[in-house]
């Protein structure tokens, strides 16, 4: 498992990716309407614009997304050590991917390596 990308949801994407990639080595790697992608060394920061969830919707948290090769297998473990999963295993647009929370509340990714 390994950190892959940090998403954060916000009214100003031209304001906080120019936050990013003003981080030594950082680059935007992508952009659209309401979306930016910045590479920070192995690090992919999406910056995504703020929206209202709507029925089966993602909930527009910020959160941290870990890379694993087998997500089946992995969530099989968490579920196994006590986790909760939240969503998933999935298919969405950008891969497969599960979501749980910390003990905080906050959502974590986990996303199969494509």
């Amino acid at each position: 498992m390994q950190l892959n990308e940090l998403t954060r949801f916000t009214d100003d994407v031209e304001a906080v990716s120019a936050f990013y990639e003003s981080l030594p080595g950082a680059t935007e790697v992508a952009a659209g309407e309401g979306i930016s992608i910045v590479s920070v060394g192995d690090l992919t920061v999406l910056v995504h614009e703020e929206y209202e969830a709507e029925g089966d919707d993602l909930p527009p948290d910020d959160h941290v997304s870990f890379e694993v090769e087998n997500l089946d297998a992995t969530v099989a473990d968490l579920r196994n050590a006590g986790l909760e999963i939240a969503r998933g295993p999935e298919t969405y647009d950008w891969g497969r991917s599960a979501y749980l929370r910390d003990p905080d509340g906050r959502q974590i990714e986990i996303a199969e390596a494509e």
